[in-house]
């Protein structure tokens, strides 16, 4: 079929310049293409799988060499849905090692020299390059709505326990969150219904929306800020009411409560292996794993608290809203792929467990796209949805690095290509890619 045959001239043109899937295979591809469930919401949908979620008949690497090649035995039960449904796995994605901030090889579509964010770094990519219209990703803290926001890409985080995580290689299992990335809001609202086999509800015909300029932690940066502003502008002008909203101040102790919690969790997660392979793991997992085995006991039983109190505050904000928005990442993609970009901004809604939605909006001065996230209550996950296919088409997006045809619902930019974006295509050849 035309539009598949596009997915797999995408992956061979651009995967060895950008990274983001692993063990490329065309003929494995092209075999397991051939055998989808026909007639169902996703037949034919090409779906990367982020190498920290099992596939069977694949190894789960984790990012990690010392981990076993062998093959796993079965899919993830996310992976066996998303097949039940027609999908089908077109490749393995990199991952940051055990899904934390010490990078892979992946590289920014946009902008080759700079990082994808991570941990989902692979996924994200993908998508944004076009080699598959659906990829899977977890979220810690921002592993999904920062790599989303750099790629350029929509980004969704369900809410906390939505989607199963068997199969799923744990980091903290308190915190752990499935979630995907598509090219388009309806692309994700499609994947969101089939796997909950509901219809798509719709959204209100006046939004209230939150505006969150303070999360608790150090502001985004100026343009980042600006693009948030010029937004809740834009919103306005199309009839919605936004109000500013505050974080209280004792909600900020989040920050130390979520890195506490996520620590005290990898450690127990990884205490055998890392016993045996310690000097193995990458220096920053290494100090946060250490970090986890070093706690006070005060630390740990302070955490659930104010959990709930931060919960039960974020909740009572939907009384007033009907949605939260804020910056999706501090700003553009961080030049440099020797890290992944800070994930204060995605923090305080991944500790609180609420449906996350990531949606670029723009292009930086530097032709590096920036997003907006959209924060929703716990447990309206389709609303939100609904919601950002409302908010996306009042801003509609279309960049794509290279030029490159998504060959999904986002028309070709490629004829609109900015300067910024001819300089990223024509430094290939000059960095030897």
């Amino acid at each position: 079929m035309p539009e598949i045959e596009s997915y797999f001239e995408c992956t061979n043109r651009w995967n060895p310049k950008v990274h983001a899937l692993l063990d490329w295979n065309d003929s494995g591809a092209r075999e397991r293409s051939s055998s989808t469930r026909p007639d169902q919401a996703l037949t034919g949908w090409p779906m990367a799988v982020k190498d920290i979620i099992d596939v069977a008949g694949m190894p789960t690497r984790c990012n990690a060499d010392f981990l076993s090649d062998a093959p796993a035995t079965q899919d993830a039960v996310i992976v066996d849905r998303l097949r039940a449904q027609g999908a089908f796995v077109f490749a393995k994605s990199v991952t940051t090692t055990f899904a934390y901030l010490d990078p892979g090889p992946t590289r920014n579509p946009w902008n080759l020299d700079h990082t994808p964010g991570g941990s989902s770094s692979g996924s994200a990519a993908a998508v944004a390059c076009g080699m598959v219209r659906l990829a899977l990703g977890s979220q810690t803290v921002a592993s999904v709505n920062r790599p989303a926001s750099y790629c350029g890409v929509v980004g969704f985080k369900p809410t906390f326990g939505r989607w199963p995580t068997e199969g799923v290689f744990a980091f903290s299992p308190s915190v752990d969150t499935v979630g995907i990335f598509t090219s388009s809001v309806n692309d994700a609202e499609v994947v969101y219904c089939a796997l909950e086999a509901q219809p798509p509800v719709s959204p209100p015909d006046i939004l209230r929306v939150g505006w969150i300029s303070d999360h608790g932690g150090p502001p985004p940066e100026s343009s980042m800020q600006a693009v948030v502003a010029s937004a809740c502008h834009r919103l306005e002008a199309a009839g919605h009411h936004v109000m500013p909203m505050t974080v209280p101040s004792w909600v900020q102790q989040a920050h130390v409560h979520h890195r506490n919690l996520i620590a005290m969790e990898v450690a127990q997660v990884h205490q055998d292996l890392f016993a045996h392979c310690g000097d193995r793991y990458p220096p920053k997992l290494r100090d946060l794993i250490e970090r986890g085995r070093s706690m006070a006991a005060h630390e740990a039983t302070e955490i659930g608290p104010h959990r709930q109190q931060t919960i039960e505050w974020l909740d009572s904000c939907f009384n007033e809203v009907d949605v939260l928005l804020g910056a999706s990442a501090p700003g553009p993609a961080p030049v440099g792929i020797d890290a992944t970009g800070d994930p204060r901004m995605s923090l305080l809604w991944t500790y609180t467990g609420g449906p996350t939605l990531t949606i670029p909006v723009q292009l930086s001065a530097g032709g590096l796209p920036l997003a907006l996230q959209l924060v929703g209550r716990c447990g309206d996950d389709q609303q939100l949805l609904a919601i950002g296919r409302m908010v996306e088409a009042v801003f509609d997006f279309t960049g794509s690095p290279f030029g490159i045809n998504t060959c999904t619902d986002r028309p070709d930019s490629s004829s609109n290509k900015s300067s910024a974006e001819s300089t990223i295509a024509d430094s290939i050849s000059l960095n030897g890619f």
